[in-house]
């Protein structure tokens, strides 16, 4: 009976502890953070642009719009399980809010307020582009269209 008991408080203990361990906050999160590529054409213009999302709601967005470099941005977002949304540095906020939709390693955002959604495959960020890019605020590059 001792050892009957002594199992059922152990299994009780380690279900506590199990549960003590999970965090809703980085499951949610675990649907956007990492980094993401889109390639693609957009009114005949074409775009390579990498995004980073990381666990403490910050994001680094790679733009390169035609020729030339890309273009650095960063900030903050928030997302709720279910949109995603952000803020530039210079506390501009994004063009749109996005519902997010996951598929294996590719992230559809979709414009909650216009037709318009982008599809990102997960992909590390090459080194040259962390390397060689131009830092610019959202005030800076109001004429180019970001998130």
């Amino acid at each position: 009976m001792k050892k009957f008991i002594s199992r059922i408080m152990f299994c009780a203990m380690a279900l506590f502890a199990f549960a003590a361990c999970s965090d809703p906050e980085a499951e949610k999160l675990e649907k956007v953070v990492g980094e993401w590529h889109y390639s693609g054409t957009e009114s005949g213009v074409e775009l390579d642009v990498y995004l980073a999302l990381s666990s403490d709601y910050t994001f680094e967005l790679y733009q390169k719009i035609g020729e030339g470099p890309h273009y650095l941005y960063k900030g903050k977002f928030d997302y709720d399980g279910e949109v995603l949304s952000g803020t530039y540095n210079d506390y501009t906020p994004w063009a749109h809010d996005y519902k997010v939709s996951r598929s294996g390693n590719s992230m559809t955002l979709t414009s909650t307020t216009a037709t318009y959604s982008v599809t990102y495959t997960r992909k590390s960020i090459p080194e040259e582009v962390k390397t060689h890019y131009m830092p610019v605020t959202k005030a800076e590059a109001a004429a180019q269209p970001v998130l």
